[in-house]
């Protein structure tokens, strides 16, 4: 059995039988070129990036490396690097195969149409949703909200949408967006809380944009009514950021949410709450931390503090 990589084998595994049926001699397939057992001349290399540097070309790719199944966080960006796609084109190239697929993707009407044309178009546009996150401008960033904020969107499509927008955004955008997703939307919310974390993981080399992300999420977390969500996202914050960990707000928090009832939902138990309060119990010194919202949709995230 072949090692599975951190550019997703399984998925360029299963994309293989599909290329061998839809390879054309004028057209460009090359999922194998991502396997690391082989090597290819800088020539073969510098071949695909010039073809693929026009907009019809990736998009034929693209296509059909998408029907190859899923695809691992960190292919987008390393299939930009290796064919040294740029951003311009490639969301060019995403957007005309959402326009194409969203015709046929019926997401409230499923008895209409051919259900496996329906499904394919479904894949091919939540997936191209979903790599717009390596590339996305102004315009691209505006669709991917309009989808985020658009109630009748299936739940998947929309995280991915959520997923792109987060990742694409700048601390200020993304501060804004949080409130919004979070504070503001609240279906899907266990989801939502999901991508947050893995943007969060995503921009270790942002410190601006983790910021923003912990800032708002101890807002959000002092407004936050489940049990069950709060136990797991105050896990995760306090994993990741000890000044929240160690705060007396976050005390304060535990102490008001250990006192209502246990949700049956998101894996909430009876004594869910209970390591996180035992931790505080011979803590002399304790940190601060804000929970004000107008204070923090008053903070500059570009500017270290």
């Amino acid at each position: 059995m072949k090692r599975i990589v951190s550019l997703g084998m399984l998925a360029l595994c299963l994309a293989k039988p599909i290329f061998a049926q839809s390879r054309l001699p004028d057209e460009i397939f090359g999922a194998e070129y991502f396997e690391d057992e082989r090597e290819f001349s800088e020539k073969e290399i510098q071949r695909l990036r010039e073809e693929l540097k026009d907009v019809e070309r990736l998009r034929k790719y693209l296509r059909s490396f998408f029907m190859g199944g899923l695809f691992l966080d960190d292919v987008p960006p390393l299939f930009k690097q290796k064919f040294d796609v740029d951003d311009e084109t490639m969301q060019t190239a995403l957007m005309n195969i959402i326009s194409e697929s969203s015709a046929t993707a019926r997401w409230l009407d499923f008895k209409a149409g051919d259900l496996h044309e329906i499904s394919k178009a479904k894949h091919l546009l939540a997936t191209s949703t979903e790599w717009l996150g390596v590339c996305a401008d102004a315009e691209g960033k505006k669709y991917l909200m309009d989808i985020a904020t658009d109630d009748a969107k299936a739940g998947l499509y929309r995280e991915r949408a959520i997923g792109a927008y987060l990742l694409r955004a700048d601390a200020q955008e993304t501060r804004d967006a949080l409130i919004g997703f979070v504070v503001n939307m609240r279906q899907g919310i266990r989801g939502i809380y999901h991508v947050i974390m893995q943007t969060y993981d995503k921009a270790e080399s942002d410190p601006q944009k983790r910021e923003a992300i912990v800032a708002s999420l101890i807002v959000i977390l002092a407004r936050e009514e489940n049990r069950g969500l709060f136990a797991m996202m105050d896990k995760n914050l306090a994993e990741r950021n000890k000044e929240y960990a160690t705060s007396r707000q976050r005390l304060a928090m535990l102490q008001r949410m250990s006192k209502l009832p246990p949700t049956t939902w998101y894996g909430d138990g009876a004594k869910s709450l209970d390591p996180a309060l035992a931790s505080f119990r011979f803590r002399f010194f304790k940190t601060n931390v804000s929970t004000n919202l107008t204070e923090l949709m008053a903070r500059d995230f570009g500017k270290p503090e």
